[in-house]
């Protein structure tokens, strides 16, 4: 345990060293930064209760699939590394597998008891289990092939959201004259790029915990991000100070082109909107009008339209399908914006 000293020894200590306090206060800065940096909580692979139980009932299953499919499980494995999800590839395709097998158990007695429910035959409600329960495995499978995917594309689409401002912040950091490692521990520390944390923070890690130098912890990183421009910015930084070249300028020039690219796409986003403002006032309020319109002309006429009054139709179309339509214009606007 570290010794707590009195105010009158540390002056004392002060003076024999010839130091003042704000001398030690801008060395210890630093150091807790460093040590908080340092102590963040990294694992490469976590291991869970559902995973080991999954292995227990699938691991031969696994490996038998991986050796004789690999091409099928290539993309999962990518997907899984890029997702950063932290288990490993071999176990979460037992869970999957397990998974599988419990969705397909619980599809048969359940299907099964509820057609004999319903007074089907035998036959039938055979036939009927096997087809429902074949969904709820293949449906079961495929979401869990499917979720890293969905995972690397939202750590995509985040990634390049932040990735023109940090390599701003990279270029004025490295116009300093500061270490090149110190972009890195900015941007981690700033916490104003979101999207980049989880990579940084490895690079980050992989020095300070692993002992890495800074050009194999940015070659590591840059095979598992799922963003390609990050990949090339790490592959570019590393390049640069592997061939001494100027890190300044370097980052400079990806800075320019990180925002003519953003500024280029936000442009032809607007310009598009214009036409889904063209699109929007034609089919969502020009039409349900003349919808309406035409309603209460045939009222006043009197009939109706497939079997419904005119105050039903009305009614649908008010409180159901127009604020349906609105809903998913918004959804596809939603969609349809650019990443950056």
């Amino acid at each position: 345990m570290a010794a707590i000293l009195d105010k009158k020894t540390k002056k004392k200590l002060l003076e024999e060293l010839n130091l003042d306090i704000s001398d030690v206060r801008r060395y210890i800065s630093p150091q807790r930064e460093k040590e908080r940096l340092t102590e963040v909580p990294y694992t490469l692979y976590e291991t869970t209760s559902y995973g080991k139980l999954s292995n227990s009932f699938c691991e031969g299953l696994t490996t038998k699939l991986t050796k004789n499919y690999p091409g099928f499980f290539e993309s999962l494995n990518t997907n899984l590394k890029q997702s950063d999800i932290k288990i490993l590839s071999k176990t979460y395709i037992s869970m999957s597998l397990f998974s599988s097998i419990i969705a397909g158990i619980v599809a048969v007695s359940f299907f099964s008891m509820l057609f004999f429910l319903l007074g089907y035959g035998v036959f039938s409600a055979i036939v009927r289990t096997f087809i429902f329960s074949l969904v709820a495995i293949i449906g079961a499978f495929t979401s869990f092939y499917l979720y890293p995917a969905s995972i690397a594309n939202t750590r995509r689409r985040n990634i390049k959201e932040d990735l023109p401002f940090a390599i701003i912040h990279m270029s004025a950091v490295a116009g300093s004259g500061a270490q090149p490692i110190a972009m890195f521990d900015l941007i981690l520390t700033s916490g104003e790029y979101k999207g980049l944390e989880g990579e940084v923070r490895k690079i980050v890690n992989y020095v300070n915990l692993f002992g890495y130098d800074l050009g194999t912890a940015l070659k590591t990183v840059a095979m598992t991000t799922p963003s390609k421009p990050f990949r090339e910015l790490l592959l570019g930084v590393t390049s640069t100070v592997e061939g001494g070249g100027s890190l300044k300028d370097y980052l400079s020039g990806k800075a320019d082109e990180a925002m003519t690219t953003y500024r280029l796409e936000r442009k032809k986003y607007v310009e598009t909107l214009s036409t889904y403002s063209d699109i929007y006032t034609g089919v969502l309020i020009a039409a349900p009008l003349l919808f309406m319109t035409t309603l209460a002309i045939i009222n006043v006429l009197g009939g109706k339209i497939g079997g419904l009054d005119i105050g039903t139709l009305s009614s649908i179309g008010v409180y159901g399908a127009i604020p349906i339509m609105n809903i998913l214009f918004m959804l596809f606007l939603n969609i349809m914006q650019p990443e950056a």
